[in-house]
């Protein structure tokens, strides 16, 4: 009697617990590979960075849907100039310029890549103070102030110039703040950014699929043991893999329950466990004291 009481317990503490609802990726790509045996390096690209918790969801599984260890191979692992060149890459973002008093304020879109420069083009001749800052949300960080100066010697040639931070955190916009004080606003041809980018790293088997599956907030940054050698790993022969197109699956919609239920099923839950207890003590001191 005693171990049918226990069992019961257990059963009603199972149907009372929350199911743990969080584990939902809501993006993935395939993971192309040549399906040989061997270390496979892929790049992780722009919508990787948009999608996910700052990269610390990342999960790989296989076609079993089992998880797959693997390391994150960055430029801070980069011991030459060639390899952290490995890790750069510059491209035109999109942004949009607003006048506000003497301020021309230019946000630029960079969707939670590690931004660290910013190459201003246009065919203006101008001096001109800035501050910049990083957008998340409602959160703005400072990042660098400083003053632009673009007078070329020949005024025939387009204007380039460079601002350059350390702060790389990833931040969703960037904030340019142009002070003109009485001259006229720049205008800007483009806007030009350069970033780090990340590899992963995994063992290929072979002959098996592999996916990437990230945009999920409700878990940390993993840490497996190929991650403690991947001094050693990254001597091994990498083959390059690449990322498909990304497959979105929109977490399921759940029927609002109404909190009358409940906290009923919450007091019946309770009082079956104080008669239940009450019932298997009585058992054990009839037991103990028979007539």
């Amino acid at each position: 009697m005693p171990k049918i009481i226990i069992t019961f317990l257990v059963s009603i503490f199972w149907l009372v617990t929350p199911v743990y609802a969080g584990n939902g990726f809501q993006y993935s790509k395939p993971i192309l590979t040549d399906n040989l045996p061997g270390y496979k390096s892929v790049v992780l690209d722009k919508e990787v960075y948009a999608h996910s918790n700052q990269l610390q969801d990342l999960r790989v599984f296989d076609e079993m849907d089992e998880e797959v260890p693997y390391f994150l191979d960055s430029i801070r692992d980069a011991t030459t100039s060639k390899e952290k060149e490995g890790f750069i890459q510059s491209e035109e973002a999109s942004f949009v310029t607003t006048q506000v008093r003497d301020d021309t304020i230019i946000t630029i879109e960079v969707n939670y890549l590690s931004v660290f420069r910013l190459e201003l083009n246009t065919d203006d001749l101008f001096e001109r103070n800035y501050a910049l800052y990083g957008l998340n949300g409602e959160t703005k960080r400072y990042l660098l102030e400083g003053r632009l100066e673009n007078l070329p010697l020949d005024s025939s040639l387009p204007i380039s110039d460079d601002i350059v931070w350390v702060d790389t955190n990833p931040v969703d916009q960037l904030q340019l703040v142009i002070h003109n004080r009485d001259n006229k606003p720049i205008n800007l041809k483009s806007v030009r950014i350069s970033y780090y980018f990340n590899k992963l790293v995994f063992k290929d088997l072979g002959n098996t699929h592999y996916r990437l599956a990230y945009g999920n907030n409700s878990i940390n940054s993993p840490h497996y043991d190929i991650m403690d050698y991947k001094t050693t790993v990254k001597k091994e022969t990498l083959t390059q893999a690449t990322l498909g197109a990304e497959v979105s699956t929109p977490p399921k919609t759940q029927l609002p329950e109404s909190p009358t239920n409940h906290k009923l099923l919450f007091n019946l839950t309770i009082s079956a466990l104080a008669l239940l207890l009450m019932i298997g003590i009585g058992l054990c001191l009839r037991k103990k004291n028979p007539k």
